[in-house]
């Protein structure tokens, strides 16, 4: 079958069948919901993402007095996205909060990009390798991607954020996923990772303890307008049996986060310390619930 339409495809001009398939609509920055007839599982993926929530989410509504706080808007409804660059605000669909069409439609060339070399009759697509590297987030991502730029690490924020699927299909409607082999895909849920245990380094010097953000390539936690946290809560036990517990919030607008590969000193109560537990959970922006990240007993070596 799929040999019979390459063969009929290949007999009519590429220019010929384009004119039949052209969906013009798709050059008219539908919403993201009509993306879906043709990328099924993309589009449940981005569902899922924050996103898809960026307009929508009752916490931005609030922190934006309703949506007047102009400055705050526009990335979260950008009517087209581009390297380094700011977006304008979105006319049409802003509950479609950071949409296929923002990302993906380019005026400038009224077709779609994307990293792969693609044929697709309903539109034109272009390959742009833009979409692999860091700085195609930077336009919103001002803060995070300055963080990052400054670890010189080779990870991009994709190979974080848009984690490899292996070989999927890019299209699922009939009769397009015949004409294309499955290809390197990435998720487009756009997860906001979870710092590992090994990511934090805690230790015990006298009566200080020293943390430091050894494996995630920005500060910790990041952002540019909200606000997550880390929580440090660490139970001081001496010698003589007194226990005193030790908090700490790490924020980004406090500017108190943990910095890559700098290390951050949190005083003790003076004594002599037997042993410290130590306990370090998050908070992301848009949630009221913690999770715990690291959990590690210190303990003072014997002389």
């Amino acid at each position: 079958m799929t040999l019979l339409l390459l063969l009929v495809f290949t007999i009519l001009s590429c220019e010929r069948v384009e004119r039949v398939f052209l969906e013009e609509d798709l050059l008219e920055r539908p919403p993201a919901k009509r993306c879906a007839d043709c990328h099924a599982e993309i589009f449940r993926e981005w569902e899922k993402s924050r996103h898809a929530l960026a307009w929508k989410s009752e916490k931005f509504r609030i922190e934006t007095e309703n949506f007047r706080k102009l400055k705050c808007l526009s990335c979260h409804a950008p009517h087209q996205v581009d390297p380094e660059k700011k977006p304008a605000l979105r006319v049409e669909f802003r509950e479609d909060g950071v949409s296929c069409v923002a990302c993906h439609f380019k005026e400038e060339t009224k077709a779609m990009h994307g990293p792969l070399k693609v044929w697709s009759p309903p539109h034109p697509s272009k390959k742009d390798l833009s979409y692999t590297k860091s700085n195609f987030c930077a336009g919103c991502h001002r803060e995070t991607y300055k963080e990052w730029k400054l670890t010189k690490v080779q990870k991009t924020c994709q190979s974080c954020h848009m984690p490899s699927l292996g070989k999927r299909d890019l299209i699922q409607k009939f009769p397009f996923y015949l004409l294309h082999l499955a290809k390197p895909r990435h998720s487009h849920e756009f997860p906001a990772l979870k710092a590992k245990p090994e990511d934090i380094e805690v230790k015990l010097e006298g009566s200080k303890l020293v943390l430091k953000n050894v494996g995630v390539p920005h500060n910790l936690p990041t952002a540019d307008q909200g606000d997550p946290k880390l929580y440090l809560i660490a139970e001081v036990i001496y010698a003589d049996g007194r226990r005193r517990v030790v908090r700490r919030v790490f924020s980004p607008q406090a500017k108190t986060a943990l910095v890559y590969g700098k290390p951050k000193v949190v005083p003790l109560p003076k004594g002599e310390i037997s042993e410290v537990r130590v306990k370090i959970m998050r908070r992301l922006a848009w949630s009221e619930k913690r999770e715990l990240i690291k959990e590690v007993t210190l303990r003072t070596p014997s002389p």
